[in-house]
């Protein structure tokens, strides 16, 4: 019975989450400029529920009424995460959680302005006040976990990280990447395209590639953000993406990435909805399904084949120069910059280990945000060896940190490890699966993550989904091998 009242005020939870959702899209979307003060008090309201929910949990002493030897083996795993959950809201007060949110939603508006006149002076003591609350949060957390400051940031986007195994990951692809770097750009092609994408083409090839893909636009939509996300609730996915007319693909790679996210939340398990069990199985597997997506099937040169035969046929463009050895060349250009979301896949860890190793420093080693610019371009220079020429280019490219997630970004490039791993596993599996990507037909593929990924929900941690889908732990080789085989090995 008590188990029961747990799973009934889980589901008022997880339906607060949802509500949540669609007011931070809103935010992101189409609210007014000037509403975001009131957002802030719709925002904050919510954890007012929350916590009168765990307080009811608390007050009847649910969790310890439970006798687990008499829930089946997913029971008890969602009756842990339940833990983990109630754990977190029990140990940090309310009112730092609701002093976090709005200096989260303040600071994310000051980091817009910021952005756009690259001046960190504009969102720099917001910022401060923000990383504080998170530092003190941290410190709570630590002391209860007896885990690093750190590592108990990780955990709320992925429990299957620490710093140390991140350590080690970390290491060896940077002196991998590092080592092969040279001859990656030895072998670039210097691609010239005489003709461009613009905004309706690019969202006609992407929403034709979307339903292919097989996301279902009645659960689901499209909006323009200045940062790309997927949002929304649960059953209601909001997918958002960007434009430049730099690129003819920013906006339909942004919208594949996103994809590949929107299809884990729509395969969700629907038995398990509302529940932990029910959820993403952390960051890290959501970034490995929208990595999945976009890196190993839309950026190949099978597929790369299909957008030729899509621009010709459905946008009337010119085969003569829109090929499929340019497109693939365009699509896997390698050469350094300094935006992470525009980054080749070859340096795209580097960004990742920048900021992995900036956070770090500001949680564990007490760094100074207010001098965030000088410690970003000093780390930049050192791994990325370009000297970052302003604000915009550098601290306050990413709306992460200013929103409140630190511990976010490492589960990135873990996704890119995971995806190539599954890639490899699935391209054994099926023989027939690049003449299926140059026909556009995903279906296999994404049935084969449909039943070894997205149904499973958050029943298993990185190594054991990796054990049960492809019967190994995470291994970096497969990452390797894909990089060498895309950028060394290759033909066109």
């Amino acid at each position: 019975m008590s188990y029961k009242k747990l799973k009934k005020l889980f589901e008022e939870q997880s339906l607060i989450n949802d509500i949540s959702g669609i007011l931070n899209w809103d935010m992101a979307t189409y609210m007014p400029e000037n509403s975001r003060k009131q957002r802030i008090k719709q925002i904050t309201k919510l954890y007012d529920y929350k916590k009168n929910i765990f307080n009811v949990i608390k007050k009847n002493e649910f969790f310890q009424k439970v006798n687990e030897f008499q829930l089946n083996e997913f029971d008890k795993i969602n009756f842990e995460l339940m833990k983990n959950k109630f754990d977190y809201f029990n140990s940090i007060p309310t009112d730092k959680l609701k002093k976090k949110a709005k200096l989260s939603i303040e600071c994310e508006g000051l980091w817009r302005e910021a952005r756009e006149k690259s001046n960190f002076n504009i969102v720099k003591n917001s910022f401060a006040k923000l990383v504080e609350l998170i530092k003190e949060e941290s410190e709570i957390l630590s002391q209860i976990k007896n885990k690093k400051k750190y590592d108990c940031l990780l955990l709320k986007y992925d429990r299957s990280l620490d710093s140390n195994k991140l350590l080690k990951l970390f290491n060896r692809i940077e002196k991998f990447i590092k080592k092969n770097l040279p001859l990656i750009i030895k072998k670039q092609k210097n691609i010239e395209l005489n003709d461009y994408l613009n905004e309706q083409e690019q969202f006609k090839l992407s929403k034709i590639f979307m339903k292919h893909l097989g996301f279902d636009f009645s659960r689901g939509r499209i909006d323009k953000s200045l940062h790309p996300f997927c949002g929304g609730g649960t059953q209601d996915v909001r997918i958002t993406t960007r434009f430049s007319e730099d690129d003819s693909f920013s906006c339909f790679d942004a919208l594949m990435h996103e994809t590949g996210h929107a299809l884990y939340e729509q395969g969700l398990p629907k038995k398990w909805a509302y529940q932990p069990i029910g959820s993403a199985g952390g960051m890290s597997l959501h970034e490995s399904q929208s990595l999945f997506i976009e890196m190993q099937i839309i950026k190949s040169l099978p597929v790369s084949q299909f957008i030729q035969k899509t621009l010709v046929d459905k946008i009337g463009k010119n085969p003569s120069i829109w090929s499929s050895e340019v497109i693939y060349n365009l699509r896997n250009n390698v050469k350094p910059g300094f935006i992470r979301v525009d980054s080749d896949e070859v340096h795209y860890p580097l960004h990742i280990i920048h900021r992995f190793n900036i956070e770090y420093k500001i949680i564990e080693e007490d760094a100074k945000v207010e001098n965030l610019p000088d410690l970003w371009n000093e780390e930049f220079s050192k791994i990325l060896r370009l000297d970052v020429n302003n604000d915009k280019n550098g601290c306050l490219q990413d709306i992460h940190w200013y929103g409140g997630d630190f511990g976010y970004f490492p589960t990135y490039s873990i996704g890119a490890f995971v995806a190539a791993q599954l890639a490899f596993k699935v391209r054994k599996k099926f023989i027939d699966f690049d003449l299926n990507l140059e026909e556009g037909n995903f279906k296999p593929i994404i049935k084969w993550l449909r039943q070894n990924v997205h149904s499973k929900g958050n029943l298993y941690k990185i190594d054991e989904l990796l054990t049960e889908s492809t019967e190994e732990n995470l291994s970096l080789k497969y990452f390797e091998n894909h990089i060498i085989g895309r950028y060394i090995k290759k033909k066109i």
